[in-house]
């Protein structure tokens, strides 16, 4: 099946899903591993199919008793039990978050590794903000197509629970991303989701590992903070004050965050058995300033990180030009 092209790779899977010999496509009601709760009873298999990425994921609808569909994407020849690591810290991050009372609409998909090299994620309709770029031009646009909004005043012409989401969701990835030194992003695997949420995907390099040099330390790009009106905007400067906020409450549970991490060092993780964890990440929360220096401090990062953003971007788009 290797050696096929991309639509034929396709045909093949619905075939195999289709075969009756198979009992793929009718099941009796079983729980979907990904998500006990649901229960599942087959693969719709004109909606599943190969994605383009070289290790040709396969995104697999199943049916649901309930009616409804949960779309999987299954991989063979990746190690996703680091990302099953991170979605759980975010996971706990966010509740720790709703605790108190805030809502940053993290959406932890679930990820589950079913064995050293496979696994399954939920998959989220949404597109990579490369693809919103060089389709849309910008993030607005984007959700200005899905969400629009004649009357509203602010928002550019969005409906503005989105720009609220996009807003809540952007500030919380930014902190969770920071604390646990999520590496390597780019405009790939950052992904925003029609209705507004923003979150990131693939966490091979964690802890500050980084295949780039000069990393910054909190993400944010130049598309993020153009998807809010900009670094003026009223909605930047909530944009920062969730972060500050998030930043303050998550401090505050520093210890539970980095015993269980420190529990994971045996688990024989490529990032986690490598580093001493329990420094890199202890250094992030900066325990030894008070709340009003840690906030001080975390704003210095944004505006750090803002600037680098912006010149490598440029760099990048000079790179572009040359190479076209």
């Amino acid at each position: 099946m290797s050696k096929d092209p991309r639509p034929k790779k396709i045909e093949k899977l619905r075939s195999i899903i289709s075969d009756s010999k198979n009992n793929l496509a009718s099941i009796p009601p079983l729980p979907l591993p990904l998500n006990a709760r649901l229960e599942v009873t087959g693969i719709i298999a004109e909606k599943s199919s190969v994605f383009k990425s070289n290790l040709y994921p396969l995104l697999l609808y199943f049916q649901c008793t309930d009616g409804t569909e949960y779309p999987v994407i299954f991989k063979d020849g990746d190690d996703m039990r680091q990302d099953q690591l991170v979605i759980q810290l975010f996971t706990l991050m966010d509740r720790l978050l709703r605790k108190e009372n805030l809502d940053l609409k993290l959406i932890p998909y679930n990820v589950l590794a079913t064995g050293p090299l496979q696994g399954m994620a939920q998959f989220i309709p949404s597109k990579t903000i490369a693809a919103i770029v060089s389709e849309h031009g910008n993030l607005l646009n984007y959700l200005r197509v899905h969400n629009p909004d004649e009357g509203s005043v602010g928002t550019s012409g969005v409906e503005p629970g989105v720009i609220d989401t996009f807003v809540r969701s952007c500030a919380g990835y930014c902190v969770v991303t920071y604390l646990l030194g999520v590496g390597d992003r780019h405009l790939d695997n950052l992904l925003v989701a029609p209705d507004g949420h923003f979150f990131h995907v693939d966490f091979g390099y964690i802890l500050g590992r980084d295949p780039k040099p000069f990393p910054p330390p909190v993400k944010v790009c130049k598309e993020m903070v153009d998807g809010m009106g900009g670094a003026q905007s009223p909605h930047y400067a909530r944009f920062k004050n969730f972060c500050f906020t998030a930043f303050s409450i998550l401090r505050k549970s520093a210890n539970l965050i980095l015993n269980l991490v420190a529990l994971m060092v045996e688990a024989n993780i490529p990032d986690i058995k490598h580093r001493d964890v329990h420094e890199q990440i202890q250094e992030k929360f900066r325990l030894d300033l008070t709340e009003e220096e840690a906030i001080k401090h975390f704003e210095a990062l944004l505006n750090e990180t803002s600037y680098i953003t912006v010149v490598l971007d440029r760099i990048h788009d000079l790179a572009q030009y040359w190479r076209s």
